[in-house]
């Protein structure tokens, strides 16, 4: 494995915040614990939940089309478990598991997070159910699918292959350069997850060996709660994806931050290198063939949303932080000032 110099390392919050700034204030609202109405309108549009769970129990792909959304009440998600996908070890026992949702619309680039905890239940017809309960909801915007163009089916079929450990095989280093979007899950120092996107064009995840990747972190809200997250609780789980492929590349491993120029530098975008990378060393790995992806029409022209058919983000972001008053109005305007000076500055 590549022995990576660490004397560029990111070891406290103080030196991440050095390269990202704080947040603004209001952006603390984004979290919000109960489910709004525009909440239940992505949930409601959505053709596709990710499930990602803590403590490397992996992905659920579940598509809504075919068994939407069971319950959708206050704090209360529940989903039809996927028939022949295994459920983790510890629900199948009647344990809790902690873990987050992620919610996609077909053809809209904004998408649902949700953070919560999980149990599984079985319904009256046999079939396992996933009882959600959420401490946070929020939405996320559009970056990361824009960048990867993430509506794009790309043509041929990725070879998949067995599962291993410590290093990538050919197959899967294969697939990570064809990958243009992935999620990322990792945990706080209370073991609460966190389930975000990264997208940018093919390949952008560079294989510096086998066994060690390393992710661009491109501008985003700065809130930064997966860097912050990784400087707390090394582990994580990434799902590698490629649109138009029922195939997922999940990696285990554990992370960490650098601003080392030599490796920012190979992973420039328009000229512009990343402040920061993560380096990811690999612990295992397997693809898990997830019919969802494509059955629900994901990447479908005849299935995807006009814009049109939902309210834009800023207002839903703005509502959903400080309501629909005088409040809620004021904020649309600053959040939709930034959301297209973002979309125009994506790197």
């Amino acid at each position: 494995m590549l022995d990576v110099p660490q004397t560029c390392k990111i070891r406290t919050v103080t030196d991440l915040r050095k390269l990202i700034s704080e947040p603004p204030a209001m952006m603390r609202r984004r979290l919000q614990p109960r489910i709004d109405d525009h909440c239940m309108t992505v949930i409601r549009s959505a053709s596709v939940c990710v499930v990602g769970f803590a403590d490397q129990a992996g992905f659920a792909f579940i598509n809504l089309r075919a068994t939407p959304v069971i319950t959708v009440e206050a704090d209360r998600v529940d989903l039809v478990w996927p028939a022949g996908l295994e459920l983790p070890a510890a629900l199948a026992r009647g344990e809790m598991l902690i873990g987050s949702l992620y919610f996609i619309m077909p053809g809209i680039g904004f998408a649902l997070r949700a953070n919560g905890r999980s149990t599984a239940q079985q319904g009256e017809d046999g079939a396992a159910r996933l009882a959600f309960q959420a401490d946070a909801f929020f939405l996320h915007c559009s970056r990361a699918k824009v960048r990867a163009k993430f509506w794009e089916p790309r043509a041929g079929a990725p070879r998949s292959g067995e599962a291993g450990a410590s290093v990538l095989s050919d197959a899967a280093l294969a697939f990570v350069s064809r990958s243009p979007y992935l999620l990322l899950l990792t945990q706080d120092p209370a073991g609460k997850t966190e389930l975000s996107p990264r997208g940018d064009p093919d390949g952008f995840v560079l294989a510096l060996d086998p066994g060690t990747l390393l992710i661009p972190e491109r501008p985003g809200n700065k809130v930064a709660c997966t860097l912050t997250n990784i400087l707390a609780h090394e582990a994580v789980t990434v799902a590698f994806l490629i649109p138009g492929s029922p195939t997922v590349l999940i990696v285990d491993g554990r992370c960490w931050l650098t601003t080392e120029p030599s490796l920012l530098e190979r992973v420039a975008v328009q000229g512009k290198a990343p402040k920061l990378g993560m380096v990811l060393h690999v612990g295992e790995y397997r693809f898990q063939h997830s019919s969802a992806l494509v059955e629900a029409g994901l990447w479908s022209n005849e299935t995807h949303l006009r814009e049109s058919d939902i309210p834009s983000f800023s207002k839903m972001l703005a509502e959903h932080m400080n309501g629909r008053g005088v409040l809620g109005k004021a904020t649309t305007l600053v959040v939709d000032a930034v959301v297209k000076h973002d979309l125009k500055h994506l790197y």
